[in-house]
């Protein structure tokens, strides 16, 4: 009784003394996220269901979040405009993106061709392929090639185009040219794409249309795509539609995704790798 009164008294003050802080740490939170129930917002606060109610009606009103059945989802404009800062995001499920990052690289040969696109999950593979000799890498992402400058890698071509600040990336059309400045086509073994939702019908998902759009681009390029999403990105949409999986992609991931997503990736041709699960001594199925 004694606890539960002191969690009673916890809770009160918090309700009551920080409604602007807790809103914001709040919208944080759905913006890593992308949605969340009112009994998990509940839970995360230490508030009840009525005030996170309440403050959900504030940040709807101020057009952050849209309201759901049961839950609260960031609203598509806030999400296009405010993407949760690169610095923030290497942090988050970190462990999980180092073991993405390893079998991806376990799966990529000596002299291949790779285009990769920026993140925070694609830059984790900087340690792994380094070791791997004669590759050569087109990127958007601009903390890429310093991490994987080494005397393996044959040559490293960076993307021209609009700076993200807070991705630290290029956005722009997929092209390099030759010496002479003509624009020349490119055809890469892999395209390593780290995405922001894969949902239950097997469509992968990204915050920002201008983004989804060179992600396709890359993926038109490469033979195969690598696309690397931790378990946090399933049952996710996202602002703007990448791709479906196919043929053509394997999924990695950390934890086995549901069952209705498995099978529409086995019904799409696509390969899906759980990291846990995975040898990286047995030769690919």
């Amino acid at each position: 009784m004694i606890a539960e009164s002191r969690r009673k008294v916890t809770r009160v003050s918090k309700e009551s003394l920080y409604p602007a802080r807790r809103r914001a740490e709040m919208l944080d939170f759905l913006r890593d996220r992308g949605q969340a129930s009112i009994h998990e917002l509940a839970t995360e606060f230490g508030v009840s269901e009525d005030t996170v109610r309440r403050d959900v009606e504030t940040l709807a009103s101020q057009g952050s979040v849209e309201r759901t059945h049961g839950g609260v989802t960031i609203s598509p404009d806030d999400r296009f405009t405010e993407i949760v800062p690169f610095v923030k995001r290497i942090d988050a499920q970190a462990a999980a993106k180092d073991e993405i990052a390893k079998v991806a690289a376990s799966l990529i040969d000596e002299g291949q061709s790779l285009i990769i696109y920026g993140g925070t999950t694609t830059l984790a593979l900087a340690k792994y392929l380094a070791a791997k000799r004669g590759l050569t890498v087109v990127t958007n992402n601009l903390a890429l090639p310093q991490e994987l400058y080494s005397r393996g890698v044959r040559e490293i071509y960076v993307l021209g185009g609009s700076f993200r600040q807070r991705s630290q990336v290029t956005i722009g059309p997929v092209a390099l040219s030759d010496g002479a400045g003509k624009p020349r086509s490119i055809h890469t073994h892999w395209a390593i794409i780290g995405v922001g939702g894969v949902s239950d019908e097997g469509t992968v998902w990204t915050s920002s249309l201008p983004e989804a759009g060179m992600m396709r681009e890359m993926m038109d390029c490469a033979a195969h795509t690598l696309l690397l999403a931790d378990s946090t990105k399933f049952g996710r949409r996202e602002f703007a539609e990448v791709a479906d999986l196919s043929a053509n992609t394997t999924l990695i991931t950390d934890k086995r995704p549901g069952p209705v997503l498995l099978e529409v990736a086995a019904d799409a041709g696509a390969r899906v790798i759980v990291t846990s699960e995975y040898d990286q001594a047995a030769p690919e199925a």
